[in-house]
């Protein structure tokens, strides 16, 4: 009697951790994302006309997952399983005799059956003589007799057929690596959404240590260079609201931080009779408790939770929620900005301020997607963006240097007791005089 079965391998399964037994090893995330992708691909040679199937697994957990994945792609194709499976301890034990006999015991004529290597590779050779290399997810269609499975005792039937079977179609498994790099950016991102809510508590917490804002500031321009990465495989309408949340919500801090540095910069001054910090500090503190008022607000807060909820659950475009990402692409991105960064380093004027500004700002862009995404990157990429720390520095000493005149430029220096204002226009001088020597040094 010839029966039809579909043997497979599981899907991508997580790393094995110590002390837990394998057989309750689960299937990586990527693994479940790459089966549901493409099961119902792998499905496409099902013949018409043939609508019923009984899946049968290992009781192994892995691939117990798998059978649950192929049950559901069963379904969506229109191929009738029962919505169950049955699980059988000799395909956990590679009991090739046990599972001819059940094959020849079941009254369905068509069956799924969801084991391990190295015993689906070797009984696939065994049954049709062809040495088939089964990646992930692999699933290969025979045609058995199984009256030529012989006696209990595995005897094949002396008639003069080596291989009395026949393999009708082979599905290659797919590259779980293509999705393990999008559960890697996933899983990346979301935890830099963690970070802005424990800064945002420790900031709340402590509002008067300026430390605690500037770490909030980080985490968040942090979360808009991971968002500003992955740009090219989300799908756009939820980046770019992601990005203009954040943006609004970062907009409101910047204030408060530039008084911060401002203030820091008056207690290092060797010329400070000690007013001075005292009056940056109190215009800090006015605008702490303006930004504490805005980020408590239900306008901001409402825009942290949507940021939230959507980069938790990334919606990523058609193509790559389908197909996975080429490992490789990620690399190329990083690559391709850090070479128009270096480009820009060479050719920026330091006069010009605006560009001198978007340059530093692109220079943390690459910094912090160096850093999170070295899982993905390589740590090859952390080190590119060491290389240009000394630019960074000196970029950023500029930008502040020129905030830090325009803040002074707009206190009303002559409403000012003399004191403060003669340390403002000291400090003022300090600033003038460092961008003079670094712009005269970089021509």
């Amino acid at each position: 009697m010839t029966k039809t079965i579909v043997i497979m391998r599981h899907a991508k399964a997580k790393r094995p951790i110590e002390g837990q037994p394998d057989i309750e090893r689960p299937l990586s995330e990527a693994g479940k994302r790459s089966m549901r992708a493409t099961l119902c691909d792998s499905l496409a040679f099902w013949p018409k006309g043939n609508p019923g199937a009984e899946i049968w697994s290992s009781p192994a957990e892995r691939t117990r997952q798998t059978a649950e994945l192929l049950t559901a792609a069963c379904k969506q194709k229109g191929i009738d399983t029962g919505g169950d499976f049955e699980l059988l301890d000799c395909l956990w034990e590679g009991d090739a005799a046990a599972l001819k006999e059940a094959l020849k015991a079941t009254e369905a004529e068509t069956v799924f059956i969801v084991g391990h290597n190295p015993f689906v590779e070797d009984w696939v050779r065994e049954l049709t003589g062809s040495r088939i290399i089964f990646a992930t997810g692999a699933m290969a269609c025979i045609s058995v007799d199984v009256d030529a499975f012989g006696a209990p005792d595995g005897a094949e039937p002396d008639d003069g057929r080596a291989f009395p079977h026949r393999l009708l179609w082979f599905a290659q498994g797919p590259i779980s690596q293509r999705w393990k790099t999008l559960v890697t950016m996933e899983k990346v991102i979301a935890k830099a959404v963690d970070t802005v809510h424990e800064r945002e508590d420790a900031f709340f917490a402590d509002p008067d240590d300026a430390e605690t804002m500037h770490k909030l500031r980080v985490s968040i321009r942090t979360l808009r260079s991971l968002v500003a990465f992955v740009r090219p495989w989300q799908d756009r309408n939820q980046n770019d609201a992601a990005n203009a949340d954040l943006r609004d919500i970062v907009a409101v801090t910047s204030r408060l931080r530039e008084l911060d540095v401002l203030a820091e910069q008056a207690r290092e001054s060797s010329d400070d009779t000690g007013e001075l910090v005292a009056f940056c500090e109190e215009q800090a503190a006015v605008e702490r408790a303006s930004v504490m008022k805005a980020l408590s607000s239900k306008a901001l807060q409402k825009k942290l939770d949507r940021v939230s909820d959507e980069l938790r659950s990334i919606k990523w475009k058609r193509r790559y929620r389908d197909e996975g990402i080429d490992p490789d692409e990620p690399r190329r991105r990083f690559d391709a900005m850090a070479e128009e960064l270096q480009r820009d380093l060479e050719a920026l004027d330091f006069a010009e301020v605006e560009k001198t500004h978007d340059v530093r700002k692109q220079a943390k862009r690459v910094r912090y997607s160096a850093e999170r995404f070295s899982a993905i990157l390589g740590d090859d990429a952390v080190q590119v963006s060491k290389d240009m720390t000394a630019h960074q520095d000196n970029l950023g000493a500029i930008c502040d240097a020129r905030v830090n005149i325009d803040i002074i430029n707009g206190f009303a220096l002559n409403e000012l007791p003399e004191p403060i204002a003669w340390d403002l226009a000291l400090l003022r001088a300090e600033n003038e005089t460092f961008l003079y020597k670094t712009l005269r040094e970089s021509r």
